[in-house]
């Protein structure tokens, strides 16, 4: 089966995009990529790309075509421009270019929803099934991420997303709770379908004797709690750091914040601000094969967003990462995600946006005996094991965007 793969995001940024194009390949199918130039989510090209350079590349054997890109630096206005550059130059690509002929295109939508033009495009023009995962519910995520609340500007994103929907022939979405986003532009539940994140396969347990080489950036003392990823409005920083403020006085905690993003300048401007260098530590961003062996050296896992409507029906990435390496989890946040880590007895957990309850959720786990916490983080690998692993969920897409390219039925 020829796939063609689109998505804005791909290697060598930290997405499962990448591992499902190998994924796809390793199960017999030959894959193509549309995909920009990669810049998240610090914003600037990566080492080694440019407009000029790399814009077309062979990784791993998957032929990865890459379009014309304004990295998203900062502010809302290079976001926006960010966006609808991908859309449009992809767009061209898939009418123009020359490809080899899909027998199905899958697009891996995270934000924005533009990125399911080119991928519309390209299976008109092939006559072919497109199916399109949804990780990202437009146009909430949209609204929030710009700060949009004129209907004269949100309408029309509702209007997009919901034609962009409309023409997929099957919907895949990450989580449980997203089905209802999508039905309500017209959309029957038979289209539908659940497909979780996994975590890559360099996601697994370490001990912390075999990860000696990261032990000289993570404190040897203390309670040390870490967040790995992006750093930015969603994963509201504010309350982690006033909540940081309030356990200083008392506990050992020690806060390891790996990642970047447009947050990470003002978040650590806070931490000198408020006397809280002592106890934050930014070993910087890291490549995702070394996150286990980070991990290895955490007490517990942090995973936080904001209060938002959209936020509660999604399933943070991070949190599969986090099950899949073993680790008790400390989540602040609401609805689906908070669902699953309660139902998994893989840490404790508190509403988003509230620093006292994070205290309170903070202090629960520090009262814990270390057995007790071991036996969440077992809870956490049995959980990933039975819902997330890879093997299980990469066999069921395959066969999934296989029948799709057979038949316009719906996915059993």
């Amino acid at each position: 089966m020829q796939i063609a793969f689109v998505s804005q995001y791909f290697h060598p940024e930290p997405f499962s995009n990448s591992e499902i194009a190998q994924a796809m390949q390793q199960r017999g199918h030959d894959v193509e990529v549309l995909t920009a130039v990669p810049n998240y989510p610090a914003g600037e090209f990566y080492d080694g790309y440019s407009n000029k350079q790399k814009r077309r590349e062979i990784w791993k054997g998957i032929g990865i075509r890459r379009v014309f890109t304004l990295p998203r630096k900062s502010g809302a206005l290079r976001l926006i421009l960010n966006y609808f550059t991908f859309a449009i130059t992809a767009s061209w690509a898939a009418r123009f270019g020359r490809w080899k002929k899909p027998d199905v295109v899958f697009v891996s939508q995270l934000s924005p929803v533009l990125m399911g033009l080119p991928a519309i495009i390209l299976a008109r023009r092939y006559k072919v099934p497109l199916v399109l995962w949804v990780q990202d519910i437009w146009p909430e995520s949209a609204t929030f991420t710009l700060g949009l609340k004129n209907p004269l500007l949100v309408k029309p994103l509702h209007w997009m997303s919901g034609w962009i929907y409309r023409r997929a022939d099957h919907i895949l979405v990450q989580s449980a709770a997203f089905p209802p986003m999508i039905t309500r532009f017209g959309i029957p539940e038979s289209k539908i379908r659940i497909f979780p994140n996994t975590a890559p396969d360099c996601y697994f347990p370490v001990d912390p004797k075999d990860a000696k080489d990261k032990a000289r950036l993570v404190p040897q003392t203390g309670f040390r709690i870490m967040f790995a990823g992006n750093i930015g409005e969603s994963q509201d920083f504010d309350t982690i750091l006033d909540t940081a403020k309030a356990l200083q006085a008392d506990t050992d905690v020690q806060w390891v914040i790996i990642g970047s993003g447009r947050d990470l300048s003002r978040v650590q401007e806070r931490v000198a601000n408020e006397g809280l260098i002592d106890v934050f530590h930014f070993p910087g961003r890291h490549p995702q094969e070394e996150m286990s062996a980070f991990f290895a050296h955490a007490d517990a896992m942090l995973v936080s967003l904001k209060d938002t409507p959209i936020f509660s029906l999604t399933v943070p990435y991070k949190i599969q990462s986090y099950m899949a390496c073993g680790k008790p989890i400390i989540a602040s946040l609401d609805g689906e995600g908070a669902r699953i880590v309660g139902k998994a007895k893989a840490g404790v957990v508190s509403p988003a946006c509230n620093p006292k309850a994070l205290e309170t959720a903070i202090r629960d786990m520090l009262g814990k005996t270390d057995l007790e916490r071991k036996q969440m983080g077992q809870n956490s690998l049995h959980y990933f094991q039975q819902h997330y692993a890879s093997d299980m969920l990469y066999d069921r897409l395959a066969q999934w965007l296989q029948k799709a390219a057979d038949s316009c039925e719906p996915l059993k």
